[in-house]
């Protein structure tokens, strides 16, 4: 049986076979060569896949195969993104049946041959899996109490408030459907291992969404996926969560003033979520109801914390942290299948929490970080690279005061209103423009100074 890194239980249930060539004379050309064959046999999970190595290069083909992936020209030498599915060695004709895809995908593949000198590819080839008849479904009314795993191919749903307190295992592939007043709330005790893979993701989304296991609350057309659907997932105790390769999708629904996907408490911030997506968050009137992530103070340590390579689109506030986190540039604030599409306010929100003589490094380009308040920051440091964007929302309660501050000449401090550096945060259009005295400024506490330059704007001091 073939193991597959990021495709979930993928079961070899055909076998590989490969041709002798006919007895032809050698091509002219002695140089590695394969062709990657039409994907065929395709249905909502399955796909048989191969190629033809036709020449050996002169040197014995010690390994060969195919790659796939989610993009185009997968290889062999990315695992995070592309997946390599193995099919003997040898000159030939070869092919697989593979199981296990997720439905209504278009996926990536070419074929493969190694031999002692290099590594050659076939033609990249496209194929989309046929939309799935449905998925058996399993309706979860009681709290996970005692170790639990949920397990590929089914659908579950929550319809109120599930209660975490052991471990929760949730495997590649596994799609969980949340109505109005569902949510997950994990407390002390609680952990939740979330493993999806590149292409075999977990999926937490809407009831009504059929694009993921078809009609689960059978009324057809009658509904459609909407922001706010479902309330969020609570992290409120445990430690070491997992979510890797997870989509958080139409949450948000009204919790106490709270419109967010996920929400993190003082005991919560112990996790990893990297390679998710949160996106069609609802959001509200107040500033709490505004965040797809939401974890202010909790989020203060990227080595308790961690958060890499998510995406944000859609949404109104992507995320709110602590202003001692230093968050990683990896992340990205627009969809990757349409750029264009980023969130209403697409900045880093930070609380201003000064931490004890941590070292800060803000560097994020392609959004701009909102100070919300007056940092004070006696020890430690802050470092503001090139290119970055720090706002400040107006008033004399919003600046910073700062021991240790470097910061790039091509970085900027700046108001709020000010749209020509980093866009429209404040969501107005061009509703307010920037103007002196916006925010109260940058005060060097070491030196006892209020600091000025050509990249430090609208401030009063």
């Amino acid at each position: 049986m073939k193991k597959l890194n990021l495709l979930l239980a993928i079961c070899l249930i055909g076998f590989a076979f490969s041709c002798t060539p006919d007895e032809e004379p050698l091509p002219v050309s002695n140089v590695l060569t394969v062709t990657t064959a039409t994907p065929t046999g395709i249905t909502d999970v399955q796909v048989t896949l191969g190629g033809d190595v036709t020449n050996d290069g002169g040197s014995p083909v010690t390994d060969r195969g195919v790659c796939i992936s989610l993009t185009v020209n997968p290889t062999v030498d990315d695992p995070t993104n592309d997946d390599v599915l193995q099919i003997g060695t040898g000159n030939g004709v070869f092919s697989d049946t593979f199981t296990g895809f997720p439905a209504s995908t278009t996926i990536h593949v070419r074929a493969y041959a190694k031999n002692s000198t290099e590594t050659v590819y076939g033609e990249d080839k496209v194929f989309t899996t046929l939309a799935s008849p449905g998925c058996p479904v399993v309706n979860v009314t009681g709290n996970i109490s005692t170790p639990t795993t949920w397990t590929t191919g089914n659908v579950y749903v929550i319809t109120g408030t599930i209660t975490v307190t052991s471990d929760l295992t949730i495997q590649p592939g596994v799609i969980i459907k949340l109505g109005s007043a569902g949510n997950i709330d994990v407390n002390n005790g609680g952990k939740i291992l979330a493993n999806g893979t590149s292409t075999n993701r977990i999926v937490f989304t809407s009831i009504a969404d059929d694009s993921y296991c078809g009609d689960t609350n059978g009324d057809g057309t009658a509904t459609t996926p909407q922001k706010g659907d479902w309330l969020n997932l609570y992290l409120n105790g445990g430690t070491g969560h997992i979510f890797t390769y997870c989509d958080f999708l139409y949450a948000g629904a009204n919790d106490g003033g709270y419109r967010s996907a996920v929400i993190v408490s003082v005991a919560g911030p112990s996790f990893t979520f990297d390679n998710c997506s949160f996106a069609h968050t609802a959001n509200g009137t107040n500033f709490t109801g505004g965040f797809a992530f939401y974890a202010g103070s909790y989020m203060s340590n990227p080595s308790i914390s961690v958060f890499t390579n998510n995406v944000f689109y859609d949404n109104y506030y992507p995320i709110y942290l602590s202003a001692t986190y230093s968050i990683n540039p990896n992340n990205s604030y627009s969809n990757p299948a349409n750029p264009s599409q980023k969130n209403a306010r697409n900045c880093i929100w930070m609380y201003p929490d000064a931490g004890n003589n941590i070292a800060v490094t803000i560097d994020e380009t392609e959004v701009p970080y909102v100070m919300d308040g007056y940092l004070q920051k006696s020890t430690g440091s802050i470092t503001i690279g090139a290119g970055v964007v720090m706002k400040f929302p107006t008033g004399n309660t919003y600046g910073l005061n700062i021991g240790s501050l470097s910061l790039s000449p091509s970085a900027f401090l700046t108001s709020i209103k000010d749209d020509v550096h980093g866009g429209d945060t404040n969501g107005d259009g061009s509703a307010t423009a920037p103007a002196n005295n916006d925010w109260y400024g940058y005060w060097n506490w070491t030196n006892s100074v209020w600091v000025h330059g050509a990249n430090i704007l609208y401030a009063a001091n």
